[in-house]
């Protein structure tokens, strides 16, 4: 039976659960920008509603997340929590390794077992104990063994998502980090401008412990889409949508900007929809290079009114039997 928090995300998206990947970021870009608080300024339900969407789409848009949500429903956090933490039945520590911290933003990890986490570094010895249990006790007429070398603990990986203005602006995420004796601590992480999707971010020293030091995190990036802006690379493209009379006459038209602000663009005689003019320099940050930024393309969507006066009709009309005379015979 389903707990009162269970959340159907494939209802919630309006898809069916043999959904491929494409189809469910296509019905969440939809939703997204049907409910976008950018879109419906002030409207508590559309915003509400938007959260909504947007935690359906971090389940089912992640491969692993989808799968555990397909195979145990309204269990499958409880079952995730069990398996970084090694509380599961026949599962192991954090994912690469045995033991070691796990990663949440809100807390609430039960820390994996310290003692199995040693024991894979030193043997079977440290679970045994007693007189003479340990490979370096040595004994009577016998060369005393040196113990091995202090190891370093492992790397661990976690997922991290942002959205694409914290990728364009960079920003400082604050993780909480649970494990072992030392109870849980809160990281600060920053993230940089211009970070792509599935790139890592390497966090120095917070990874599993081990005798000679701590091991490193990495928090792999996953930038989610956007209801406006679709990311190639550095570049951004945005659809804006021109009166057909603007595109026959050439005329001016706002593009809105990732930094939240909009552009006043040049439009040219006689621009065809689908035509996409760039605006340079004005895209995301380049990470690599650390120099400048990529560009941005308006998409020219040539729209026609609905509804036209008797006036508008009349001109409209008197316009085309002149291009029909025009035309060849």
């Amino acid at each position: 039976m389903a707990t009162p928090d269970y959340k159907d995300y494939y209802k919630l998206l309006g898809v069916p659960k043999g959904a491929s990947e494409k189809e469910i970021k296509t019905a969440y870009r939809k939703l997204a920008r049907k409910y976008h608080p950018d879109v419906n300024p002030g409207d508590a339900a559309s915003e509400a509603q938007f959260k909504q969407v947007q935690e359906a789409y971090d389940v089912l848009g992640d491969a692993d997340k989808r799968g555990k949500y397909d195979r145990f429903g309204d269990q499958w956090k409880a079952y995730s929590q069990a398996e970084a933490g090694g509380g599961f039945p026949g599962g192991g520590g954090f994912p690469g390794g045995a033991g070691g911290y796990r990663v949440e933003y809100n807390g609430g990890a039960v820390p994996p077992d310290m003692n199995e986490f040693f024991a894979s570094l030193f043997g079977d010895q440290m679970r045994q104990g007693g007189r003479g249990a340990s490979p370096f006790s040595g004994g009577h007429g016998r060369m005393r063994q040196s113990p091995p070398p202090p190891q370093r603990g492992q790397d661990m990986e976690a997922g991290l998502a942002v959205t694409l203005e914290e990728a364009y602006t960079g920003v400082s995420k604050s993780l909480n980090l649970s494990g072992g004796s030392g109870g849980d601590k809160r990281v600060e992480v920053k993230i940089p401008a211009g970070v792509g999707d599935g790139q890592r971010v390497r966090v120095a020293g917070q990874g599993a412990p081990g005798a000679a030091g701590s091991g490193d995190l990495f928090l792999v990036v996953k930038v989610a889409p956007h209801p406006l802006f679709e990311r190639r690379g550095d570049d951004l493209y945005v659809d804006v949508p021109v009166p057909f009379y603007d595109a026959a006459l050439g005329g001016e038209v706002k593009v809105p900007t990732p930094k939240g602000t909009r552009l006043t663009m040049r439009l040219p005689v006689g621009v065809q929809s689908g035509q996409s003019l760039r605006l340079g320099g004005q895209g995301m940050p380049k990470l690599k290079s650390g120099e400048g930024n990529g560009d941005l393309y308006a998409r020219v969507k040539i729209t026609v009114p609905k509804t036209l006066s008797d006036r508008e009709r009349e001109l409209i009309t008197e316009l085309k039997t002149i291009g029909e005379g025009d035309a060849p015979a």
